[in-house]
């Protein structure tokens, strides 16, 4: 066999291997969402950037270190604001509520820009 040919053969091994070993990790590391904590908030417009700036802040650090996590959304319409996130469980939404990194960051800087207490929703996810 030519040097080619067995150079060739080489790289396609190690792709092949690298592309099995990616998509391995990205399907284990691929949580299910099973329910949705919902938070509306009542923010008026001219402070709707500052608060998207809260949101973006403590994304990742939501879906780092808060037990169960699987997404964060901003969903914003004329009316309100709403902060939809993903979780494992219903349990694990539930305690989010009670976490530092909610009650002493999330809440703490999104408060000057709050019209009225947010409304707070937990959604279990139909499964068939």
């Amino acid at each position: 066999m030519n040097i080619k040919r067995k150079l060739s053969i080489g790289i396609l091994s190690v792709f092949a291997a690298v592309s099995l070993l990616t998509l391995t990790s990205m399907t284990m590391d691929k949580k299910e969402t099973n329910a949705y904590l919902e938070i509306t908030l009542d923010i008026k417009a001219e402070n709707r950037g500052s608060a998207a700036g809260v949101y973006l802040k403590y994304k990742q650090p939501f879906l780092k270190q808060i037990d169960g996590a699987t997404s964060k959304e901003l969903l914003i319409r004329t009316e309100d604001v709403q902060v939809l996130h993903g979780f494992e469980s219903e349990d694990e939404a539930k305690a989010y509520l009670t976490t530092k990194l909610f009650e002493n960051d999330v809440v703490r800087e999104l408060k000057p820009f709050l019209e009225s207490n947010p409304e707070i929703r937990i959604y279990s996810v139909f499964k068939n």
